[in-house]
C-alpha cells in the first residue's frame, strides 16, 4: 500500500495528489496510507475531482527501539551521493552527514548547500515512503572532515582499505548504542585523516579483501551494521 508523509492536518501537497491521480492512477475506493510524526492513517479515496478521502483507521506511531546509526559520507561525484542517501534510507539509517574531505571529488559550494539539501531530502522522503519507514532520514548539514569529531557517539568506526584485521562481525551492539560510521570518497582517506580518526577513538575497520567503490562501501557497511544491530540489540 502506498504511503505518504503528511501532517496531522491531513493536507496532501499538489505533488502528492498528482502522484495519486496520475502516476499511481488510483480510483475511487483505492486505499493508501498517510504518516505523520505521531500517527499512521489508512485512507480510502472517495473522489478524484475534487480530491477527497475518508479515514479508515488511525494508529499511534511508537519510536523505533534500536541503535541509532549516523553515516558520515565524504562527498562523492555525480549522483552517487543521491544513491547512498536513497539506500541508507531504505536500510533504516537515522542520519546522513555529508563531509568535505581532502580527496573528495564531489563538491558542494557553501552557497549551494541549501539547494542540494532540499534535493537530497526529497530523495530521502521518496525512499522513506517506498520502504514504509516510520521516520524520515535526517540530512541537514554539510561539514568539513575535522568537524566530525565534535559529535559524540558510543561506538565509532572508519572503514579503510588498508585495514586487514578489524571486522564488524566481531562487534557487539545494544539498542541504546549511538553509532558513527565514516566512509571515504572515491580517492580514499589521507593518512592524516585516518590518524585523526584514531586520535579521536575511532576504530579502523575492514570491509573484506576486495576494494569497494565508495558508494558500494557505504551500502555494504550500513547493511552489515543494520543486520548486527537488529539481531544483537
Amino acid at each position: 500500500m502506498q504511503r505518504f508523509f503528511i501532517d496531522d492536518s491531513l493536507i496532501f501537497s499538489k505533488e502528492q495528489i498528482h502522484q495519486i491521480k496520475v502516476v499511481l492512477r488510483m480510483k475511487v475506493g483505492s486505499t493508501f496510507e498517510g504518516l505523520s510524526k505521531s500517527h499512521l492513517y489508512k485512507f480510502e479515496l472517495t473522489s478524484l475531482d475534487p480530491f477527497e478521502f475518508k479515514v479508515l483507521n488511525k494508529e499511534i506511531i511508537t519510536k523505533e527501539n534500536k541503535a541509532k546509526i549516523t553515516l558520515f559520507c565524504c562527498l562523492l561525484k555525480g549522483d552517487k551521493n543521491e544513491l547512498v542517501i536513497q539506500k541508507a534510507t531504505e536500510l533504516g539509517i537515522d542520519e546522513v552527514i555529508l563531509v568535505r574531505s581532502s580527496r573528495s571529488i564531489g563538491k558542494i559550494e557553501k552557497d549551494d548547500v541549501n539547494r542540494k539539501l532540499t534535493r537530497f531530502n526529497k530523495i530521502a522522503l521518496e525512499a522513506t515512503e517506498q520502504s514504509k519507514r516510520n521516520y524520515p532520514l535526517i540530512i541537514d548539514k554539510v561539514i568539513d572532515y575535522k568537524d566530525i569529531f565534535k559529535f559524540d557517539f558510543s561506538k565509532k568506526y572508519l572503514c579503510y582499505e588498508d585495514e586487514k584485521i578489524n571486522s564488524f562481525h566481531e562487534e557487539t551492539f545494544s539498542k541504546d548504542d549511538t553509532i558513527a560510521l565514516i566512509i571515504g570518497p572515491e580517492g580514499g582517506f589521507s593518512l592524516d585523516e585516518v590518524n585523526l580518526a584514531k586520535d579521536n577513538n575511532y576504530k579502523i575497520m575492514t570491509l573484506g579483501k576486495n576494494i569497494l567503490r565508495a558508494e558500494t562501501a557505504s551500502i555494504y557497511a550500513l547493511s552489515v551494521l543494520t543486520f548486527l544491530t537488529e539481531n544483537n540489540g
